[in-house]
């Protein structure tokens, strides 16, 4: 049995190996670890002392490595092996794990070690997908059952050909043309009469995915129906591949990470170890946009010049109405951008959107804007000054509501990813809507707020 590490003492341990000149030590503990803490650990070296260990270690062992580390780090990794012993390596890892890998190469160096490995088929054919679709993620086919085969015979084909197999709970079923045409669970199959055949107890219903469909949309199939494999056929119905549950953990996390990267106009890309001047291009060209739409914001506060040199007071609450807003707009607008992610709402619920975020909009525009009255002309003893930002808060928040509505599903029309940009058109709209609705009113009523 391996236990979990300590991540901070397993370096360290490792570092005092490194530090004392004890190469073969370091190796022999990294061995006994589990693949996962093994990567991880990997990751961390030097480059000198990673290609130290590659020494050291057997073709099987960094297989295991490199199917645990992402690709920027595999491709790292491979640059201190040569050739026949990446080609080596290869052959020891599943195929899609080994094509991301070839995928991060240079061309001409991929091609060189495809040439170079023993069974090259299954990882050139699934390099011809793109990165972030089905086929991208998935696994070659598994072998699969015949419906005229019985369960007898079904079960000598899994004995002679899954011996090597480490996790299978679904065999697929094809037709004379490798079509999909059923599944069968492991345990369906076992309970079954030996003389029964295969398509008596074949499901008809299979759950597949176009090898062209995005990662997300398999992320969501594998969820909805509770999943743990996921068929991937081509235009024609055959069974090209499967994307298994562990691979699309790494695909959540990467499509949630883009999205909440978005939100704050970022690189997807973006990490903290970056370069100075690669996390400037990152965020600068965003800051620059924001910048453009702030002074839309402050023309608009401009045209008030005079009431704000008449009642100062109004710039000290200016801020509280424009930031209320900003929250309520980036509450509904988090909302719709998720809805969209996860297609449980299309462009065309737009209007029933509207309005079930407009009455929300309005009873926490009251709701607030009763607070903020209270406040208001309890602070500064004036209750038409209350009245003021109150109804600007109920205002604005319908705003808000609405915007965050709109924006979304208007970027989606035309094809803009609306976690990128929501975020920056939903604040100009809350800003501008505020300081209208909250100058205005003030302006009309001036005379009672002197």
């Amino acid at each position: 049995m391996v236990d979990p590490i300590e991540f901070n003492q397993a370096i360290e341990r490792l570092a005092n190996y490194l530090e004392s000149g004890d190469l073969d030590g370091a190796a022999d503990y990294l061995r006994q670890l589990h693949p996962a803490d093994r990567a991880e650990l990997f990751a961390e070296l030097k480059s000198a002392e990673q290609a130290a260990m590659v020494e050291r270690l057997a073709t099987s062992e960094l297989a295991e490595v490199f199917e645990q580390l992402d690709e920027e780090d595999m491709a790292g990794v491979a640059q201190h092996l040569d050739l026949e012993t990446l080609a080596d390596v290869l052959d020891e890892m599943e195929p899609d794990m080994a094509a991301d890998l070839l995928g991060e190469l240079e061309p001409q160096q991929a091609a060189e070690v495809l040439e170079q490995m023993e069974e090259p088929a299954d990882v050139a054919a699934l390099m011809t997908h793109e990165p972030d679709t089905a086929g991208g993620i998935m696994t070659s086919a598994p072998p699969s059952l015949r419906r005229f085969w019985t369960v007898a015979e079904s079960l000598q084909f899994l004995k002679a050909h899954y011996a090597e197999e480490e996790d299978f709970y679904t065999l697929y079923v094809l037709d004379r043309y490798a079509r999909l045409i059923g599944v069968v669970g492991l345990k369906a199959l076992i309970l079954a009469e030996p003389v029964q055949t295969i398509e008596e107890i074949m499901d008809r219903q299979v759950i597949s995915v176009q090898a062209s469909a995005d990662q997300e949309e398999v992320a969501q199939l594998l969820q909805r129906y509770d999943l743990v494999a996921l068929p991937v056929v081509d235009s024609e119905a055959r069974l090209v591949g499967i994307v298994t549950i562990d691979d699309i953990v790494d695909v959540i996390q990467e499509e949630a990470t883009e999205d909440i990267y978005r939100l704050a106009q970022m690189s997807s890309d973006s990490e903290i170890y970056h370069p100075i001047l690669q996390s400037v291009r990152n965020r600068l060209p965003w800051l620059l946009v924001n910048m453009a739409t702030a002074f839309l914001a402050a023309s608009i506060v401009s045209l008030f010049e005079s009431t704000i040199a008449q009642a100062a007071m109004l710039a000290a609450f200016m801020p509280i109405v424009a930031g209320q807003g900003g929250n309520a707009g980036t509450q509904t607008m988090t909302i719709i951008v998720r809805s969209l992610a996860l297609k449980e709402i299309e462009p065309r619920d737009t209007l029933w959107a509207l309005w079930h975020e407009g009455r929300v909009g309005v009873i926490n525009g009251l709701a607030v804007g009763v607070c903020v009255a209270l406040i208001s002309g309890l602070w500064q003893g004036n209750p038409y000054l209350g009245l003021v930002i109150g109804l600007a808060m109920v205002g604005n928040l319908v705003v808000a509501a609405l915007a965050g509505v709109l924006v979304p599903m208007a970027l989606k029309m035309v094809r803009v990813d609306p976690a990128l940009a929501s975020s920056v058109f939903v604040t100009t709209f809350t800003d501008i809507g505020g300081f209208l609705l909250f100058l205005g009113l003030a302006t009309y009523f001036l005379r009672y707020l002197l």
